[in-house]
């Protein structure tokens, strides 16, 4: 048998690679690069890739509603999750997490009481296949979901109107709404309040209409704050409730007593001195009127004048004013007179 030579076996070895090795090179790129095409267009090859922070959203809502249901928790603060799929290599780089759609579907609810929903995700021959999801499910508290009609509408009002005028009696629109919602919460609901700040208003005699906000508060007056309640009217969602209110010149006029009062007191005796108590009086009417006005003659404003015929003593009586069409507010009803009676 022949020796084999090792050193020349060798050499021949080193010539293979070391003759036209740009050209061995570049054939070598060559076939890479073309198993790598090869690859990438094959459909049946497939890689895993994994997505973190996967937010979960939550479809069919409204179909929820029209089933008569709504979920009162659990759907708060819905967790993120971590998502295992099997892309096709030829997409590997372009797909995202939203090409999956987690989601939960709340039109598979059929009755209330706690629930557990599944997580569900989209697959496809594009995008690849879903193998993991780290939450797989969702659990919900579901009630009812009623409406209640001609809930009354009140107003609660803070401020002064502006200073120089009166407010009359403001009007709200609508007067009454409906409340729809989780059965717990609606059955609470007596009325709702307005909340109205006369010193918000113009300056300016006149109607005025005022956008407020509103509350929905229990036989107890406390509030019921939540954001699952939807306060309707005519079919149209309300934010606000509209207060229309009219603002007249207002003006405080000395009471003048003169011609008050009738008769003759007593031989000996005469009046020394007629007071009204509160001496002075705020009317409220519109501004042609009111503007004219520069004191309360209270002969005008009472059914009868008060007779001191034969009279020797000083006497006390509370008269009661009578509002002239013009006049729109009074800030008494009453008045007391005082005639001071005395020896001449």
């Amino acid at each position: 048998m022949k020796k084999i030579d090792y050193k020349l076996l060798f050499s021949k070895f080193i010539s293979l690679f070391t003759n036209n090795w740009p050209l061995k090179l570049l054939s070598l790129v060559l076939a890479i690069c073309l198993w790598s095409g090869l690859i990438t267009q094959d459909d049946t090859l497939s890689r895993e890739k994994v997505f973190s922070d996967v937010p979960i959203s939550v479809v069919n809502a409204d179909t929820l509603r029209r089933n008569g249901f709504i979920i009162v928790s659990g759907l708060d603060d819905l967790p993120t999750a971590r998502l295992y799929v099997d892309v096709p290599q030829k997409n590997y780089n372009t797909v995202t997490a939203s090409n999956y759609n987690l989601r939960v579907d709340l039109s598979r609810i059929r009755e209330p009481g706690e629930q557990t929903l599944q997580v569900l995700s989209s697959s496809s021959s594009t995008y690849g296949t879903v193998t993991e999801i780290s939450v797989e499910s969702i659990t919900v508290q579901v009630e009812e979901y009623v409406s209640r009609s001609r809930i009354p509408v009140r107003l609660s009002t803070t401020g002064d109107a502006p200073a120089g005028f009166y407010a009359g009696d403001a009007q709200v629109d609508p007067s009454f709404v409906v409340v729809s919602g989780p059965q717990s919460l609606v059955d609470k609901v007596v009325r709702c309040i307005a909340d109205y700040d006369l010193s918000s208003l113009t300056p300016q005699a006149g109607q005025e209409r005022t956008a407020v906000p509103f509350r929905l508060v229990d036989a107890s007056g406390d509030t019921i704050d939540s954001s699952l309640i939807d306060v309707t009217s005519q079919a149209v969602s309300l934010d606000s409730i509209t207060v229309s209110q009219t603002l007249y010149t207002a003006k405080s006029l000395v009471v003048n007593t003169a011609d008050l009062v009738t008769g003759v007191p007593q031989a000996g005796y005469s009046i020394k001195r007629v007071s009204a108590e509160p001496a002075t009086v705020t009317v409220a009417g519109k501004q042609a009127y009111i503007g004219a006005l520069t004191e309360l003659h209270l002969a005008e404003y009472v059914d009868q004048q008060i007779d001191v015929s034969s009279l020797s003593t000083p006497i006390t009586r509370n008269v009661a004013l009578n509002k002239p069409a013009d006049v729109v507010y009074l800030s008494n009803d009453t008045v007391m007179i005082t005639i001071e009676i005395a020896p001449k």
